[in-house]
C-alpha cells in the first residue's frame, strides 16, 4: 500500500466536516436516488482546446445543435490534473502539474457527499488496463486524468476503487440498465484530443455518440456535460468549449447559454441537485459555482451574474498545500512513482 500525504500534512482544516465512513456503491442498485432536475449526471472531458478551435469543427458544431452550448464555461487554472482534482475536490490543493500526487486521505470529496446520501458513483476510463488501477500510466491511460485515483480516500480503499472501471463498462451499465447517479468518462490520451487534435477528437465523439451516449436509457434521464479541462492558449482566457445534453428541456436544443460557468459549477449542481450540502471550496465560491441555468429555479439556487469585464482569465498557477510535493518529496524511501 502507498504511504500517504497525511502522515506529512496533518492540515484537518482543509477537510470540511466530519468525513463519512465510506459506504458500499451497489454496483446493481437499481433504486436509485431521484435529483430535483436529473437522477443520473455525466461528465465527458476532452483535452487542451480553444474553444474557437472546437467550435468550427463540423462533428462539434453538429452536436451542438442537440444540446446546449456553454460558451462561457471556464476551466479553473493549467494544467490537466490541478482541473481534474479541482472536478472531485472543489480545489486543486496547490496542484500546479502533471506529477504523481497523493492526496490525504482527510481531505473530502464530491464522493464522500455522495455516499452520505447512498448515492452512487462511477469512474470510466477509456483504457486503464484493470480495475481500480493506480499505476501512472498504461498505454494511452494516464493517471493524472482520472479524478478519483489521486484522492488517498479513493485509492486506499478497495471498495471505492472498484467504482473506477474501464470505459467499456459504460455500455455494459447502459445496456443493463444499471446507472450510477454520478459518472466521469475520461477518453484516452489519443480520443481525448491530448496527443492529437480537436478533428481527431471529434470524429471520436462523433462515433461514442451514436454507438452510446445517444441511446435512450442513457441519453433520455442523463445530463450529459462536454467539456474539456482547460485551453491551449494559455495567455489567454481559460474558456472551454462546454455542451449539455440528454435531460434538458427538448425547447432548448440548439440554443447557447452564455452565463459565466467553471469546473465548480458542475460541483455545485450535482450538490444542488441532491441536497448535498457543500465541501466549502471552489464549490461554494459565489463568483465561480453558478449551476446550470436552465436547472437553476428546479434546484432552488439563485446564480450570481459575473459581468464580462469582471471575467477572471483563470490561467495563473494555483499554489497551495501539496505545490512541489508531488511522489519523490512526500515518500521518504524516493524513487520513482509506481508505474
Amino acid at each position: 500500500m502507498q504511504l500517504t500525504l497525511a502522515t506529512f500534512f496533518a492540515l484537518a482544516t482543509l477537510s470540511v466536516g466530519t468525513m463519512a465512513a465510506p459506504t458500499s456503491n451497489h454496483h446493481h442498485h437499481r433504486d436509485q436516488h431521484k435529483g430535483k432536475a436529473f437522477d443520473h449526471i455525466l461528465q465527458v472531458w476532452f483535452e487542451n482546446q480553444d474553444f474557437d478551435v472546437v467550435n468550427e469543427i463540423s462533428t462539434w458544431k453538429t452536436l451542438a445543435k442537440e444540446g446546449i452550448l456553454l460558451d462561457n464555461f471556464n476551466a479553473i487554472t493549467h494544467p490537466s490534473e490541478p482541473n481534474y482534482v479541482a472536478a472531485a475536490g472543489g480545489s486543486n490543493f496547490g496542484i500546479d502539474n502533471d506529477d504523481y500526487y497523493n492526496i490525504p486521505a482527510n481531505i473530502s470529496t464530491i464522493y464522500d457527499l455522495l455516499e452520505k446520501k447512498d448515492l452512487t458513483w462511477k469512474v470510466y476510463q477509456d483504457g486503464i488496463p484493470s480495475v481500480g488501477y493506480t499505476g501512472y500510466h498504461s498505454g494511452q491511460y494516464v493517471r493524472k486524468h482520472n479524478p478519483a485515483v489521486i484522492f488517498d480516500s479513493v485509492a486506499q480503499n478497495p471498495k471505492r476503487l472498484a467504482n473506477i472501471v474501464p470505459g467499456t463498462q459504460l455500455d455494459a451499465d447502459i445496456k443493463d440498465d444499471n446507472l450510477p447517479n454520478w459518472m466521469f468518462y475520461t477518453p484516452d490520451m489519443l480520443n481525448d484530443a491530448h496527443d492529437t487534435n480537436a478533428t481527431y477528437a471529434g470524429n471520436w465523439l462523433e462515433r461514442f455518440y451514436k454507438t452510446t451516449l445517444s441511446k435512450p436509457n442513457l441519453l433520455d434521464k442523463t445530463l450529459v456535460l462536454l467539456t474539456f479541462d482547460e485551453n491551449a492558449s494559455y495567455p489567454k482566457r481559460n474558456r472551454v468549449w462546454s455542451l449539455l445534453l440528454g435531460a434538458i428541456p427538448k425547447h432548448l436544443k440548439g440554443t447557447s447559454d452564455k452565463t459565466y460557468y467553471t469546473h465548480y459549477s458542475t460541483l455545485n449542481t450535482v450538490e444542488q441537485n441532491w441536497d448535498l450540502g457543500s465541501l466549502g471550496r471552489g464549490d461554494a465560491e459565489k463568483q465561480s459555482n453558478n449551476v446550470f441555468e436552465f436547472l437553476s429555479k428546479t434546484v432552488g439556487y439563485k446564480n450570481t451574474h459575473i459581468s464580462e469585464n469582471a471575467i477572471p482569465l483563470n490561467n495563473n498557477t494555483i499554489t497551495g498545500l501539496l505545490t512541489g510535493k508531488s511522489f519523490n518529496q512526500t515518500h521518504p524511501q524516493g524513487g520513482s512513482p509506481p508505474p
